[in-house]
Parts: structure tokens; C-alpha cells; sequence
């Protein structure tokens, strides 16, 4: 049989590249960027540097907030109620002394758990961490000039400490005041890491104050001093519910202090079951009832071959106020990234895109569509959005192509000889033998094994055996070979139209195969009914050749002309055109100029990347 190296056939390299499509806007096969990467990366660090400067207030004010909170958290440990007749010394009897010691101790754990949202400038956590603060500050007030410090002697001394750690709590108010403006970002459902993150950090301060409460005891309090490696254990006996029996409390302090532990430990737990169970009752609830509106919404107004991608893992989802419209995106880099338009009744499509792109803006986020079509483009105009040509999708009139393309030069002696050769494709329809997934799965192994290939996600499906299972798969086969490629046909939302996702192949295949495949899978289709087939986008293709095109879309041109060599763009749309489609122009929708632009691209190449 026949045998082609990589170098034999210009099909094998375009016929590797058709899933990754989305890949070809700004890289190669190989993973290297059209545009420089060095200076991708460049301009990446660039970015963060100017974010970082930006952000120097905010990252002084976590501190800050961090610093009160550990103040709030350590200082009634190593303080105690004296006889000096400070500030509203007649309100701190005694009870009422240790509530507020015991409310300062939550503040503190509060406070420090609200520093780490505040790093990402969360509207939430600006407002608790302020009104927190606000009370912290009250109750420290209250205190003040009634409280000594136990270790320190000098009884000035010891009674002037108190008062000087109240600067912490003032200072974070009015910090808070002054850079209220910054903190516009919405809170998010958050995620696993997130809930785990709390779980550490609480229960990490929580063995501090153990540790630090049972080190800093008098004698009076439980008739022993402890050790620092005692206290540490008996901190974890408390936080681990075993007890400490063998000890008694001889003082209010003492007793005060060990209900503080469990107070403690139960706000930790609360802190961290509410951080935990908003990812998991997103993934478990929340977002199967997304998918499903999501998914209604397609089937009344898709039509695009783009939309069942909308409904990847990998989406997250942005309403209309009456749930009749949406976009799916995903957010990498600080860019909302929507593939393809947005869906649902033409009348809620423009206020959509207006609230989402406010909904990105109070996120810190910029907004891209990616791969949208010439319907909405004015839409996005009015809406002060940049538009480039990023490409050209190939859509087979499959009437044309069964009466005339399949029987012309290009694939009526290639369909001779491999049939010659008893090649044939089969349809499977789900249910699936398990042997034909275990073929389909070694073929995509093999695939995969080839220099640049690798799984990707956003506007392209990878391999996933359970999704296979509901799908309809066409698979390449002989006596002889057995299974050596397949396609599985998905769902385009364009009426009349039909496309595949994954088209996968063994190392080694016989010349023309790929060729045969689609002129017999083609054919198959139209005798389903079928009107169109979509073969994917032709990347950069016909960017800049209009006169009035845009000075992005010139240089986006310049570059296709002269990378071409490296990259083969012109070969797909050669190849492509091969099937006679009618070529239908393809955008993205970007903000921020220039600037943002390399920025959007790498966002959308990190999009489709799957670790």
C-alpha cells in the first residue's frame, strides 16, 4: 500500500490543522506565535508590570487590612482589663469587657480572609471590610485606657501599647474611604481553590491564636505557665475537639479564653462552608439549569455552526434580564472572551451586549467576540467596539458538490482508487460498541503523538469518550487496516447545515485518504438531506484586501503574506477550496485599540488551551 511521510501529501499538514482553526489566529502547528512570542510575552509582562504599579495603593491597603486583622486577632490574648480609668471605662464591666474581646477575635479572622478579596478590587469585600473595620474601630475606642499589657512591667508603658495598635484599625478606615473608587469588581461564584485557600488561612490563624493564647497565659489563669511547644499542642488537642481535661480554668479570663477557641474555630468552619459550597452549588445546580436555558435558547435562535460549542464545560454564562438572550464566554487574561454572537430574540441582542460589556467593566475585564459574523457587526459599532477580519469560513453547498465537485479531477480518481483498495467509510449511530470507542480512541492517540498536536478547548471539542457515546461517528476502515481515521458529526445551529468537530487519523495513512473521507462523508450527508456543510475556518484568510480596510486589518494581511511560507495559511484555504465553498467572512470584536489587541489574541490562544 501506498505510505505517505509527513512531506508527501500538502493534505496531511492542512488536514491536521482543521480543529485547530481557532489556533491558526496567532500560531502554528508547532505552537509558535505568527507574532513573535518573545514579544507576546514581552508585552504580557509589560502589563502585569503597569497592573502591579497600578495596584500598589491596593496591594498597601491589604496589608493594612491584614495587619488590623491580625491586631484584632492577637491583642485580647496579651491584654487585660486594669483599674486605670480610661474611655468609657463605665461600660466595660466586666462581662460586656470580654464580649467585645470576643467580637474583636471574629473581626480579626474576618478581616484577614476580606485582605486576600481585596487584592482583586471585589465591590463586596470593600464594603465589609470597611463597615468591619468601622466597628473594630468603635470597639478598640470603647477599650482604650481600660486595658494593660501583661508581659511588659512599666506601667505606662504597658497601658500605652493598647492605644497605639488602634492606628491599625483608624488608618484601614480612612484607607478604605480614599480608595473606594478602585474595588468595582463583582463577586464571582468562586471556586474549589478558593474554599480550600479559606480553610488554610483560618485554620492557620486559628493555631496562632491557640498557640500565642495558651503561651500568653499568667499562672493565675489555669495554676501552670505553658511552654511554647505545649501550647502549640494543646492548641491543636482544642481545635480538634479532644479537650484539654486534664487542666482546669482558676480565672474568667481562662474560661473566656478557651470558649474563644470554640467560638473560633466555629466561625473558621462557617467561613470555609460558605466559601466551599458556592463553586459546588454552582457546578451542581446552578449551572446544569444555566446549560439547559442556554441550551433551549439554541434550539429557538442558533444558527451557527459555532453554537454547540457554547455549551463546552469550559463556558460560563451572561443573561439577558429576561433570560430570552445570552453569550457564552470565557474569561482568561482580564478578557471576556464570547464565542461567536450573541444568542436569543433580536430585540434583547443589543441591550445584551450593553449589559455585558458593563458586567466585564466592573470586572476589570475587556470584551472580544471571536468569530462572529457580518449580522451585528454595526451593533458592535454603536457600542464603541473595534472590529478586525480575522478569517473566512468555508461553507459546501452540498447539492453543487455532489453533482459536480465530487466528480471533478480533485477527488473522482482519488474515490476510485481507494475504493479500489476496499477502503470504505462507515456510519455508526449511538449506541456505540465499546471496541469502536477503543478504535476511535487509539486513532486520536496516535494523532495526538504527532508534532504539535494536543487537545484544545473554547471554539474546538477534544476528545471525550462519554460525548463520543452520543454521537454519530464515521470511521475509515478495511479488511486489511481495520479503523484508521474518524469524524464525528456534530450539530450545526445553521438551518439546513451540518459540520464535525474532531477529524483524527493513524501516523501512517494511505495517500489521499483524508480526500476520499470527505468526498464520501459529503455525499452521505446530502443523502440525508442535509442542504450545507461547514469545513471550518480559513484563518486570516481575505484579511486586508478591501480598500476600506482597517489599518489592523492591513497588517494582519502583511503578515499572512510574508509568514505564509512557515505556516501554510494560503494552503488551507487552497485545499478548502477544493470543495467549491461559498467563503463567508468571519471577525472579532475587540476593545481598547492597538494596545489591547495582542493582548486579546493571547487571551484567545490561552482559551483554547487545555492543561
Amino acid at each position: 500500500m501506498d505510505r505517505i511521510s509527513p512531506d508527501d501529501s500538502e493534505f496531511q499538514e492542512i488536514a491536521d490543522s482543521y480543529e485547530e482553526t481557532c489556533r491558526l489566529y496567532f500560531e502554528d502547528s508547532s505552537s509558535e506565535s505568527i507574532l513573535d512570542k518573545s514579544v507576546l510575552e514581552r508585552e504580557d509582562e509589560e502589563e502585569k508590570s503597569r497592573s502591579r504599579l497600578r495596584d500598589l495603593p491596593v496591594y498597601l491597603l491589604s496589608f493594612f487590612i491584614t495587619l488590623s486583622g491580625l491586631t484584632a486577632v492577637i491583642q485580647p490574648l496579651a491584654t487585660r482589663l486594669s483599674n486605670h480609668p480610661g474611655l468609657f471605662r463605665m461600660l466595660n464591666i466586666l462581662d460586656y469587657y470580654h464580649w467585645t474581646k470576643m467580637i474583636s477575635v471574629v473581626f480579626g479572622l474576618f478581616l484577614i480572609l476580606l485582605s486576600f478579596n481585596l487584592l482583586k478590587r471585589k465591590k463586596i469585600a470593600w464594603q465589609l471590610a470597611f463597615f468591619s473595620s468601622l466597628a473594630y474601630s468603635f470597639i478598640h475606642l470603647i477599650r482604650c485606657g481600660s486595658e494593660y499589657v501583661v508581659w511588659i512591667k512599666d506601667r505606662e508603658l504597658n497601658e500605652t501599647i493598647p492605644l497605639i495598635t488602634g492606628i491599625a484599625p483608624v488608618l484601614t478606615v480612612i484607607l478604605l474611604f480614599v480608595l473606594r473608587k478602585r474595588f468595582t469588581v463583582k463577586s464571582d461564584r468562586g471556586d474549589l481553590a478558593n474554599g480550600i485557600f479559606v480553610l488554610f488561612i483560618s485554620f492557620a490563624v486559628l493555631a496562632l491564636y491557640g498557640t500565642l493564647g495558651f503561651w500568653l497565659l499568667e499562672i493565675r489563669d489555669f495554676g501552670i505557665n505553658f511552654e511554647l511547644v505545649e501550647s502549640l499542642q494543646r492548641a491543636i488537642r482544642q481545635m480538634l475537639f479532644l479537650g484539654n481535661d486534664d487542666i482546669m480554668p482558676h480565672s474568667r479570663f481562662g474560661r473566656w479564653f478557651l470558649q474563644s477557641i470554640n467560638i473560633f474555630e466555629t466561625m473558621a468552619f462557617t467561613f470555609t462552608a460558605v466559601s466551599l459550597f458556592r463553586p459546588i452549588n454552582y457546578v451542581l445546580s446552578v449551572r446544569p439549569k444555566e446549560k439547559e436555558t442556554a441550551g433551549a435558547l439554541l434550539d429557538n435562535y442558533g444558527k451557527d455552526a459555532l453554537d454547540p460549542y457554547k455549551l463546552l464545560e469550559d463556558k460560563s454564562y451572561f443573561f439577558s434580564e429576561s433570560k430570552k438572550a445570552f453569550v457564552a464566554y470565557s474569561s482568561v487574561m482580564n478578557v471576556a472572551i464570547c464565542l461567536g454572537d450573541p444568542v436569543g430574540e433580536e430585540a434583547e441582542l443589543k441591550p445584551l451586549v450593553k449589559e455585558f460589556r458593563n458586567y466585564c467593566h466592573g470586572n476589570d475585564w475587556k470584551l472580544a467576540f471571536l468569530q462572529v459574523k457580518p449580522d451585528y457587526l454595526e451593533l458592535y459599532k454603536e457600542l464603541g467596539l473595534q472590529v478586525l477580519k480575522v478569517g473566512e469560513d468555508a461553507v459546501v453547498d452540498l447539492d453543487e458538490f455532489t453533482e459536480k465537485t465530487v466528480k471533478g479531477k480533485n477527488f473522482k480518481s482519488v474515490v476510485k482508487k481507494l475504493a479500489k483498495q476496499g477502503y470504505q467509510l462507515n456510519r455508526y449511530v449511538p449506541p456505540h460498541k465499546e471496541s469502536l470507542l477503543d478504535s476511535v480512541e487509539q486513532i486520536s492517540q496516535e494523532w495526538l503523538s504527532l508534532p504539535g498536536r494536543r487537545e484544545r478547548g473554547f471554539s474546538l471539542g477534544w476528545f471525550d469518550r462519554e460525548a463520543l457515546k452520543q454521537e454519530t461517528l464515521y470511521v475509515l476502515e478495511s479488511d486489511k487496516d481495520g479503523a484508521i481515521a474518524f469524524v464525528n458529526q456534530v450539530r450545526s445551529y445553521a438551518e439546513g447545515q451540518v459540520t464535525i468537530d474532531m477529524m483524527r487519523h493513524r501516523t501512517e495513512v494511505p495517500n489521499g485518504a483524508m480526500d476520499y473521507l470527505f468526498a464520501l462523508l459529503l455525499t452521505d450527508l446530502h443523502e440525508r438531506g442535509y442542504k450545507s456543510f461547514s469545513l471550518g475556518l480559513a484563518a486570516l484568510s481575505g484579511v486586508g484586501e478591501k480598500k476600506d480596510a482597517s489599518k489592523e486589518e492591513r497588517a494582519v494581511h502583511l503578515i499572512y503574506e510574508h509568514m505564509n511560507r512557515f505556516f501554510s495559511y494560503k494552503g488551507l484555504r487552497r485545499y478548502k477550496s477544493k470543495f467549491h465553498p461559498e467563503w463567508e467572512e468571519r471577525f472579532l470584536i475587540y476593545e481598547g485599540g492597538t494596545a489591547n489587541l495582542i493582548k486579546t489574541a493571547l487571551a484567545i490562544t490561552r482559551a483554547g488551551k487545555i492543561d
